[in-house]
């Protein structure tokens, strides 16, 4: 009885849901039920710092890991994730890092044509821009 409430509750939340995720929305967004329980992080200057912080004490290999990496905090909105990208794209220039050349390893390296998740997620905001 309480699948059939979960799967009723879900399918009238269903109609709600977009093709396109709005920037105030995460991947939990979809299942109405997971954003009861989950709710989605926001960017919040206090969090931004935060990354920023923990992306200057990450070593290079990691670092260019969760760059290229292709998989993303589901509870965080997608600008939270995108401005966290750009802050790892920022600490990795700022070391001159060439993370394909020196870090790639076969859990994301797809050959020249590797995307960083910058690359895959500035189509929302229609560009890489700066942070």
């Amino acid at each position: 009885m309480k699948m059939f409430f979960l799967v009723l509750y879900f399918l009238m939340g269903s109609s709600e849901i977009e093709a396109k995720i709005e920037s105030h929305e995460c991947t939990f967004s979809f299942i109405p039920f997971l954003t009861q329980v989950f709710p989605c992080r926001t960017d919040t200057e206090q969090s931004l710092e935060s990354l920023r912080l923990y992306w200057e004490s990450e070593d290079d290999a990691e670092l260019c890991h969760y760059f290229y990496f292709p998989l993303a905090d589901p509870s965080s909105t997608k600008k939270l994730l995108l401005d966290n990208y750009k802050i790892m794209a920022a600490e990795i220039e700022k070391r001159q890092i060439d993370c394909i050349k020196d870090h790639r390893n076969i859990f994301w390296y797809r050959g020249e044509n590797t995307k960083s998740m910058l690359d895959k997620f500035s189509k929302w905001d229609g560009g890489k821009g700066e942070q």
